[in-house]
């Protein structure tokens, strides 16, 4: 009996620590998501660093006419 509940405890532990998505993906497309997830966070935090130190340039998309000098 005691082996059982170990089992059953190992098992509920494993599935809660990898979740169900490692069960149906490859390792090469973990590998995949997870560097397209920290690719498109480098990019908005370097797009967030520019926004701060005003370093974008403005579009110049406004209804108003604007002088440019």
């Amino acid at each position: 009996m005691r082996r059982v509940l170990m089992t059953i405890l190992v098992l509920c532990v494993g599935f809660c620590l990898t979740g169900c998505q490692t069960m149906v993906r490859t390792k090469e497309e973990q590998i995949r998501k997870y560097s397209r997830m920290s690719d498109i966070n480098r990019r908005l935090l370097a797009e967030d660093i520019d926004t701060i130190l005003l370093l974008d340039k403005s579009t110049q998309l406004s209804r108003w006419h604007l002088r440019t000098e």
